[in-house]
């Protein structure tokens, strides 16, 4: 799509990322002969599918509809080395099996061994009704891959900056790299952060001065800013974020960014929170741009074998990678889009740097890396390739409001024991003991209670 139509078909560019699922896991089902049986989608043909077997001590598990939406067991692993064994690379076909994730996990959990592990479960629509409404009203990207076989944190900086100096997830504050806020403001274009809980964004000590601004926005002020701010300092990019379960305090609610083991009920229901509020003013919503993804695949099986497109780090501090990492779930949320339709393409995060780059600087490239990423063969696509449509739709599909069932418990703080939950913690302690203690503590009133501050 040429840079001009761009400008005048899409006004608002919004992104939502959530945690840690794979496509199969949430979106293999509109394939499944026994719920969408969708052949357009490449998703799980069935539950019984030999390709899709995973053994561990030779033992054979496959896709199950996992059900009711409840707390899992535990974590799945989803480490560079773990996903190395999830790949189950073959020296012989020279290419990857896919047959690792249950080997992985075993080997990761000391849960006790079933024929329903948790990395086969999918989800159908009574445990995910607005994905599922989402995908049925919009569009599907079955080929968008995580950009490394890596765990959150390397996949995040990729995608907020075309690469990553960290291969695995770290506790402690993020590396310094140049991020896409660096690049919307050098471009002039107007951004925003709208966060349901304390922000991953402040895992980077260079966003503080951003993360206490106005430039960070409590999540519940999305709506009203879409209804009634002024075109003028409305923002042209948003970051939606959600709460996040690696964060150490939960004071206002349940995280909501489905990385397991959280049931996914609660992101649901951030998502119809989302798509109510990006659609409420149609003079907006019919200019407003939507990606829904996911960071990582979390561990959960997905039949697509990666691209074999490589990534170095640019310091050379860990061995390059070989190929992108699992397939994760992504939704085009727009009426620039049609309806029902499945865009098969290859995309992964650096595809919305793509866009950016496109919309608000035609005549440059994102960066070196992102290009190396588009230049290939395979290659990795422009966002901007989803748009079917030369007009918005006039209808707008409405979401139900029907109670989403899930169990779960309200946390409050809790315990760090994972890197990212360290590293969470260390972002908050930092700001607690520098310049920015006031402003952060009245920004993001949860890190008042790690404080001690009533």
């Amino acid at each position: 799509m040429q840079a001009a139509d761009l400008k005048n078909l899409v006004d608002t560019i919004v992104i939502v990322m959530l945690e840690n699922r794979s496509f199969d896991h949430i979106l293999g089902y509109l394939r499944h002969a026994s719920f969408g049986n969708r052949r357009d989608v490449d998703g799980l043909v069935s539950s019984t599918e030999p390709t899709y077997a995973n053994f561990y001590q030779g033992e054979p598990y496959f896709p199950f509809n996992m059900k009711p939406d409840k707390p899992l067991v535990s974590d799945l692993p989803h480490e560079r080395s773990f996903v190395h064994q999830q790949l189950d690379y073959s020296n012989t076909t020279g290419d990857y099996t896919m047959r690792g994730f249950v080997n992985a996990y075993y080997n990761f959990t000391n849960v006790n061994r079933s024929f329903t592990p948790d990395p086969m479960g999918f989800f159908a629509p009574p445990q995910i009704p607005i994905t599922d409404f989402l995908a049925q009203n919009y569009m599907i990207c079955d080929r968008w891959f995580a950009p490394l076989p890596a765990s959150t944190q390397p996949n995040r900086l990729v995608a907020l900056s075309g690469y990553s100096q960290i291969d695995v997830t770290r506790s402690d504050l993020l590396p310094d790299q140049t991020l896409v806020f660096d690049w919307l403001s050098r471009h002039d274009v107007r951004w925003r952060v709208y966060h349901s809980g304390i922000s991953f964004l402040l895992l980077f000590q260079s966003m503080w001065a951003n993360a206490v601004s106005d430039r960070f926005r409590r999540f519940n002020a999305l709506a009203a800013d879409f209804q009634n701010e002024p075109d003028a300092t409305f923002p042209q990019v948003i970051f939606i974020e959600p709460a996040y379960h690696d964060s150490p305090v939960h004071l206002t609610g349940h995280p909501n960014d489905n990385h397991p083991p959280l049931p996914v009920g609660v992101g649901e229901e951030f998502l119809r929170q989302t798509y109510q509020a990006v659609t409420s003013n149609y003079a907006r919503w019919k200019k407003t741009f939507t990606v829904v993804t996911y960071d990582e695949h979390g561990g959960f099986f997905d039949h697509v074998p990666p691209l074999p497109i490589p990534a170095a780090d640019p310091n050379n501090v860990y061995p390059p990678f070989d190929s992108t990492g699992v397939r994760v779930p992504s939704i085009i949320v727009s009426p620039l889009v049609e309806t029902r339709s499945v865009y098969h393409g290859n995309l992964d995060h650096t595809s919305i740097l793509q866009f950016l780059a496109e919309r608000f600087a035609p005549n440059e490239t994102y960066s070196n890396y992102v290009e190396q990423r588009r230049g290939g063969d395979p290659a990795i696509q422009s966002v901007s390739t989803t748009l079917n449509r030369s007009a918005p739709r006039t209808s707008l599909p409405r979401v139900t409001g029907d109670p989403i069932p899930v169990s779960t418990a309200l946390s409050g703080v809790k315990e760090s024991v994972t890197d990212n939950q360290r590293a969470f913690v260390a972002a908050i302690e930092g700001l607690l003991n520098g310049v920015y203690k006031d402003a952060a503590i009245q920004k993001f009133p949860e890190i008042s209670h790690w404080d001690g501050v009533p």
